[in-house]
């Protein structure tokens, strides 16, 4: 028993000598995809201080698609348009690329976007009604659904459920009741709240609370112990334990559309009908973009949504009507589609759109 625990004791000794090394490598010579491998299983709060205090460095994401902020540039551009019908476009950048492919197809189309990077539905849905001030009759609302976001419904920010990459912008959780949908703030709406949780132990607590009593996505290992991030196996092993678990939370969620740990199908169903409804009354016309990515783990967005709004005469456009997900040749390493699948997207916008009746620009 002696021999065992001085074998042990050798072995930390090893190992945290190993991890020593390994740290002053990654801080100096180490090829920076090297570092870059690492950084990825620091903790959520240590990447988004190590963000604010060198911004701009490669891979920030501290000041991407806060609502108030893309909500007040709206706002201010706005006031300064015309009566000209515009396509607002409520996504993330799979959505983007199809309303500028369907631009090149048609020049005389205006395109003003409100996306979020990997936007769940519940933020293209909260920036489509808190916008709609921003709007006209005749305006376009094209509404983003992407198939791998959808579990992150159930979620308040990038940052529970992107563990590599999290964005900290936030958004509402929307919840079926017997009136239709509620509304679930964040505790943080703004990116002034944001750097205020260093300094404010109250709304730090609180905004702790939510997350864990509330957010469906929220694993405590990717937020805790934040000290640890010193240590390069440390990282190592958050990673991998934190990944895991979102994936399994996502799995679960996925697997029960109607019931479960959230129910998807029915949120969606309840978005749809409301945008439906609110851009018949003003003036405009509504497109669901059914955004269906590569990952076969995803949702089927056509099986989940294409009966319901073809039933409610709500137009939309599928990508996997156009192209099949499952040919690899149609993305980019990065995931996207093609250039070359964009422009049939953006072709099939623009017919729609004619079809739909569309005032000229």
């Amino acid at each position: 028993m002696r021999d065992a625990f001085k074998t042990l004791g050798l072995v930390a000794i090893l190992l945290i000598g190993l991890d020593g090394v390994l740290a002053a490598v990654l801080s100096g010579p180490a090829p920076n995809s090297l570092k870059r491998f690492f950084e990825y299983g620091r903790s959520v709060p240590g990447k988004i201080a190590l963000w604010q205090a060198t911004p701009g460095q490669p891979g920030d994401m501290t000041n991407v698609s806060w609502r108030d902020e893309i909500l007040a540039k709206s706002r201010a551009e706005f006031a300064t348009e015309d009566s000209t019908s515009v396509l607002r476009v409520y996504g993330m950048s799979f959505v983007d690329q199809i309303a500028r492919a369907a631009q090149k197809v048609d020049p005389a189309l205006i395109v003003d976007l409100h996306s979020g990077p990997a936007a769940p539905p519940n933020f293209t849905y909260a920036m489509a009604q808190d916008d709609r001030v921003n709007r006209r009759a005749g305006d376009v609302v094209i509404w983003g659904v992407l198939s791998s976001s959808v579990p992150a419904m159930a979620s308040y920010s990038n940052r529970v459920w992107q563990f590599e990459q999290p964005a900290p912008f936030t958004y509402p959780v929307y919840h079926p009741d017997s009136t239709g949908l509620r509304r679930q703030d964040p505790v943080l709406t703004t990116q002034a709240q944001q750097h205020l949780l260093a300094t404010d132990p109250d709304l730090q607590r609180a905004w702790d609370r939510q997350l864990h009593d509330t957010d469906a996505l929220y694993v405590p290992a990717a937020f805790m112990w934040p000290w640890l991030d010193i240590s390069p196996f440390a990282r190592l092993i958050r990673r991998a334990l934190v990944t895991g678990e979102i994936a399994d939370r996502k799995a679960r969620i996925i697997a029960q559309p109607k019931a479960g740990p959230y129910p998807y199908q029915n949120v969606l169903q309840g978005m749809a009908l409301n945008l439906a409804q609110q851009a018949r009354a003003d003036g405009q016309i509504l497109i669901v973009v059914l955004a269906q990515t590569g990952d076969p783990r995803d949702v089927d967005l056509l099986a989940l949504l294409g009966p319901f709004l073809e039933q409610h005469g709500i137009p939309y456009l599928a990508t996997a009507k156009v192209q099949d997900p499952r040919d690899a040749r149609a993305f980019i390493p990065d995931g996207h589609y093609t250039d070359a699948v964009n422009a049939r997207f953006g072709a099939a916008v623009v017919d729609l759109l004619n079809r739909l009746g569309m005032p000229p620009s």
